[in-house]
């Protein structure tokens, strides 16, 4: 529709845009409604460039923003890691947002600390390590490599913190999961100049992006 902004969808870590956006039925909604999709893959991840050294991805927010530079004011969603990098990328400026759709994140990512970053050796699995089996599995089923996965989870990130939310001006709306490690949603929507909360009851981080009741929030967010 032609008085409707895009939509950009950002996926999270080890995903890509094929596998968390249009396997789970989002790209078809959207499109559906008559709204432009723009998928961006994530640095290391999916089509996008796949290098092996953290220093590689030095400012991986002004990477994410080129990819729908001068669109104009957009709309956007994005989950876990991609949700975080659009939340810098509106603290920065670094785009013009119309509206925010951001699950997976919480109060806890204004509490990041380095050393939570993940340290196992890329690829090894002896089966004990429930971060290692997961990540690995997500990475081979959206067709990463997790060598690059794993650089880009170990590059140097912003801390975002309590004051930088007031640079947020656009509406926002969070979405997690009740057993998300994350944190409430609505404890991080009371920092924003203009946002929402919303807990999705029996859901963890990994299955909120696919649950239908974040899905329904998230559309009606964005008019769809």
């Amino acid at each position: 529709m032609a008085d409707t902004p895009p939509v950009v969808l950002v996926h999270g870590l080890a995903s890509s845009s094929e596998h968390g956006w249009r396997s789970s039925g989002w790209v078809d909604l959207l499109q559906e409604a008559g709204r432009e999709v723009i998928l961006v893959d994530l640095p290391g991840h999916g089509g996008s460039r796949r290098d092996t050294d953290p220093a590689a991805y030095p400012d991986v927010a002004a990477e994410v923003a080129e990819a729908f530079a001068g669109r104009g004011p957009v709309d956007a969603v994005g989950f876990s890691a991609g949700a975080h990098l659009l939340l810098e990328c509106a603290v920065r400026g670094l785009v013009p947002f119309q509206r925010l759709a951001l699950l997976g994140i919480g109060p806890r990512l204004l509490d990041y600390r380095p050393a939570e970053r993940p340290t196992f050796t890329p690829g090894a699995d002896d089966g004990t390590n429930i971060l290692v089996r997961m990540i690995n599995g997500l990475a081979r089923r959206a067709g990463n490599d997790i060598d690059a996965v794993l650089a880009f989870a170990r590059r140097p990130i912003r801390q975002l913190t309590a004051a930088d939310m007031a640079a947020v001006t656009c509406e926002v709306l969070l979405v997690t999961g009740e057993r998300d490690e994350a944190g409430s949603p609505e404890e991080l929507a009371a920092l924003l100049p203009k946002a929402t909360g919303r807990t999705i009851e029996g859901a963890d981080h990994y299955s909120v992006q696919a649950n239908t009741r974040a899905m329904n929030a998230v559309l009606d967010f964005l008019g769809v």
